[in-house]
């Protein structure tokens, strides 16, 4: 009877026994399956750096980031309105193409992107001008040697000065900026040149600028299908169409305008409505110039604004507003765009310093005229 016992105990003791090796091996059997389902599921998604998008879901469907990709500050300098004629040109055949920008090269090299807006037409040859402007700006190829030593990377051509010397002196200016290796946008031979955007990688994150002219001395200056020209900033829909168009995925989209009323410290009405439909956008930065004055700044809900930056080299017949200048300094860091001013002076032919006292009332005075912002000492923009 106990041998019988012992017997039927040690039949259920090897029944349990097969049933927890049956069950280890489910178990790791499963585990195995989900496993390679997850890897499947893996790789038929697109593979993405986690640096750049770490919104991705465990289903390898990626979802789509709302926040810009977080990383290293960026800085990218900005100056206004650059000539080089009437009673420059002396002074550069005396002091050198690189002459006018002695103390404002570093800051502009040390930055990691740099943008002018290059008011003149560049051609050794053409003399015909158009009829409908008032003044006439055109200045010699090698002035772009200037700024190329001076370390801007990117020339805006796209002005109320773009066409001076007809289409012809259009065309030459084109030659030399691409001959002299600079990125550029505002004007092109044809439409689509004209209102193409310009997508730069800077340390890993994508820029895309943009350029309109909302000021013109002749509608027939705007670019077509088979005519060299400007894109049309008159058109506010156009304007929106083409950054819709063209933003794609984007980590920050510029902006920049030629527009604004001449000396003057504030935008007209219609530029207010300009920044309300670009934030709508997702327009990361607008910048602006024209007035020769200098102008406010803002942020719109995330939309960070200068206005106009005013001139930044012009004639030594320029003084108070119009001699006023500086670099807009934009940091650019995950979803924060944080703009600072650098103030300057044009004084014969030359961007100087200002003394700290100066600089000082330069602040206070373009904190008056912008919205919302306190400007610090140290030229940081702050939104309020």
């Amino acid at each position: 009877m106990v041998q019988q016992t012992n017997r039927q105990t040690g039949k259920t003791e090897a029944r349990f026994k097969k049933s927890i090796m049956m069950f280890i091996g489910l178990f790791l059997l499963l585990t195995v399956l989900i496993i390679f389902v997850i890897w499947r599921q893996l790789s038929v998604t697109k593979t993405v750096d986690l640096q750049q998008n770490p919104f991705r879901s465990m289903s390898g469907l990626t979802v789509k980031n709302t926040y810009k990709k977080v990383g290293e500050p960026i800085e990218i300098v900005f100056a206004g309105d650059t000539m080089f004629d009437w009673e420059l040109r002396p002074i550069l055949e005396r002091e050198g193409y690189e002459y006018p920008f002695t103390y404002v090269k570093d800051t502009v090299q040390q930055a990691d992107y740099s943008f002018i807006n290059l008011e003149s037409v560049i051609t050794t040859e053409q003399t015909a001008k158009d009829p409908h402007q008032l003044f006439w700006i055109k200045s010699d190829p090698e002035v772009l040697e200037g700024l190329k030593k001076a370390g801007f990377q990117m020339i805006n051509i796209g002005n109320n000065h773009t066409l001076d010397y007809l289409r012809p002196g259009l065309l030459d200016t084109l030659h030399y900026v691409k001959k002299y290796e600079f990125d550029y946008i505002g004007a092109g031979e044809n439409e689509e040149e004209a209102y193409r955007s310009k997508e730069i990688n800077i340390n890993g994150k994508t820029f895309r600028f943009f350029s309109f002219v909302r000021f013109f001395p002749s509608a027939n200056w705007v670019a077509t299908d088979d005519q060299p020209g400007v894109p049309n900033g008159y058109d506010l829909s156009l304007v929106k169409k083409t950054i819709e168009e063209q933003k794609e995925d984007s980590d920050y989209v510029i902006v920049y305008f030629h527009w604004g009323i001449e000396k003057t410290n504030m935008p007209a009405e219609y530029q207010k409505q300009y920044v309300a439909a670009l934030k709508e956008l997702g327009v990361d930065l607008i910048v602006g110039s024209h007035p020769h004055w200098l102008q406010g700044f803002a942020y719109e809900d995330g939309t960070a604004v200068a206005y106009s930056l005013g001139n930044f080299l012009f004639p030594p017949y320029v003084q108070g507003h119009t001699a006023a200048t500086g670099l807009l300094k934009v940091t650019f860091t995950g979803d924060n765009v944080q703009m600072a001013f650098e103030p300057y002076i044009i004084s014969n032919g030359q961007i100087q310093p200002l003394k700290e006292s100066e600089k000082k009332r330069m602040y206070t005075y373009l904190q008056s005229i912008s919205f919302n912002v306190d400007i610090r000492d140290d030229g940081q923009i702050i939104e309020k």
